[in-house]
């Protein structure tokens, strides 16, 4: 299974960092008000270096959850016919849960 992450996602991740960094590097250029725009500069920097590894992350999660329950499937249909329909009802039950979450 391919679990890499795709080029057009980590383009654009590189890209708006990129931005952020230029328009820190155009507004810094002489030093005037130094201070000042670090103080306006600073929360979005933050904001914008932990959304972009926290998007990552989550595609990652959403990975593993799927071949979770890819693997439970397969696990549950490899069981002898008398436990079958317990384990399939446990497989429904946390499908259940998966889709009420937001």
């Amino acid at each position: 299974m391919d679990r890499r992450i795709g080029w057009p996602t980590g383009l654009v991740a590189l890209g708006f960092l990129a931005l952020v960094g230029l328009m820190f590097w155009r507004a810094t250029e002489n030093m005037d008000n130094f201070d000042k725009i670090w103080a306006v500069a600073g929360p979005v920097l933050g904001v914008v270096v932990g959304a972009i590894p926290g998007f990552f992350f989550a595609q990652s999660a959403r990975l593993d959850q799927r071949d979770a329950h890819q693997r439970a499937e397969a696990y549950a249909a490899a069981l002898p016919e008398a436990q079958r329909p317990a384990a399939v009802e446990m497989l429904q039950q946390i499908r259940g849960v998966d889709q009420q979450r937001p």
